[in-house]
């Protein structure tokens, strides 16, 4: 699943053009999250949660209760839920 990095409220501090993308990759039979790729300015604020929610096989159900801070780019774990149906 591919988001835009700057979809969130919080992309709106780093400026119109800091655009990226970021890729979730998803294991549909066990709904779990087991890659995940952040292209964009500062991405590297996002690689401890993917690390803990891949290498922990953290549910889906469970990153549901993993409420992101509002405005902060950090929400884009919001929309990944999101877009997974959840």
């Amino acid at each position: 699943m591919d988001l835009p990095t700057a979809s969130t409220a919080g992309a709106s501090f780093y400026g119109r053009s800091a655009g990226g993308t970021t890729r979730f990759v998803v294991d549909t039979e066990r709904e779990l999250l087991v890659g995940a790729t952040f292209v964009g300015p500062e991405v590297a604020d996002f690689l401890q949660a993917a690390t803990i929610a891949i290498v922990g096989e953290v549910p889906i159900d469970r990153l549901v209760h993993a409420i992101a801070p509002f405005p902060a780019r950090s929400e884009l774990w919001l929309k990944f839920i999101e877009a997974y149906g959840r």
